[in-house]
């Protein structure tokens, strides 16, 4: 290679680390800036003078001195480290990046040649992604109509709180309950009345739970249940029966039903004691205690110990 050729090439090189757009950061074994490429140098804000006054630790507020030599040794280790961090601009804004940090040797001593990539727009892209299935989870686990909770919601938080139960030993309340005569409802009142009903009885019972700090969701048809995590019997039974009196407020028309308006029916069961239970074992207790209720004349509660 002539001499000519070899500036040149030497040039071309130099163009070619400040054309690129990924930045190009050269810093030694102090995390002292050496140098910058211009795609540094304007992602960044600081001109080469600028970075040569800095350390590593002066702009990534992840990199304490600690961290720092963690670094360094492990890079002497590697060979090479990838990792993703943030690095501060002049003007105060944090700018994630992908560093890909390489150790190099130049007259004997070691630096750190690290390729830089903004990686803002991938951040940006997967906390939509990450949003967006939050929002399709909330729809799987939400109830078309009533907007409360839905068979599987309640199916996935019973298993977790009779687990939680099984270790420590605080009550665990279940109630189910049952619009009384919905299906003459439905007759007089047509499927849109239904529905209406199917609504503000769920927005109803959600919001008395809620106040116990439970769970509520319909678990099919014109039933709900409700999980109430460390309610006692005695709350339990006042929670039943403010329930069912907070129904009745309502007042909604239902000429068919014994009272002239809409009301419900509740069978709750409350564990207070550690023992071999299951979730369908608890919903078998509520559900004997609900047809108990009905059987005695709707519009009331039945309450009982398992």
């Amino acid at each position: 290679m002539t001499a000519f050729e070899g500036d040149l090439t030497a040039k071309l090189a130099l163009y070619s680390i400040d054309a690129i757009a990924d930045m190009i950061i050269w810093t030694d074994r102090d995390g002292r800036y050496v140098s910058a490429n211009k795609a540094a140098q304007r992602l960044l804000g600081f001109t080469m003078e600028e970075f040569r006054l800095r350390r590593v630790c002066d702009v990534d507020p992840l990199f304490s001195e600690e961290r720092w030599r963690e670094h360094w040794a492990e890079l002497e280790r590697l060979g090479t480290v990838t990792l993703e961090t943030v690095n501060t601009r002049k003007d105060g804004v944090e700018v994630p990046i992908e560093v890909t940090a390489n150790l190099v040797c130049v007259d004997g001593m070691r630096f750190n040649c690290s390729i830089v990539r903004d990686i803002t727009e991938r951040r940006r892209n997967e906390a939509k992604l990450k949003a967006l299935n939050e929002r399709i989870y909330q729809m799987s686990i939400t109830d078309g109509l009533t907007g409360i909770g839905n068979r599987r919601r309640f199916d996935e938080a019973l298993a977790g709180e009779v687990s939680r139960h099984a270790c420590s030993g605080e009550p665990l309340a279940l109630m189910l309950i049952d619009i009384d005569h919905f299906k003459a409802f439905n007759d007089r009142y047509g499927h849109l009345g239904g529905d209406d009903c199917l609504r503000r009885v769920a927005a109803t019972i959600a919001a008395t739970v809620d106040g116990s700090a439970g769970l509520a969701a319909r678990f099919g048809g014109e039933e709900f249940a409700c999980l109430l995590p460390g309610t006692a019997l005695a709350e339990t039974t006042m929670v039943a029966d403010r329930l069912r009196l907070a129904v009745t407020d309502l007042a909604i028309p239902h000429a068919l039903a014994d009272a002239g308006i809409v009301t419900v029916s509740v069978g709750a069961v409350c564990s207070e004691r550690v023992i071999a239970q299951t979730s369908n074992s608890l919903l078998a207790a509520a559900d004997t205690l609900l047809y108990r209720a009905k059987r005695e004349g709707r519009n009331r509660i039945a309450v009982g110990q398992y």
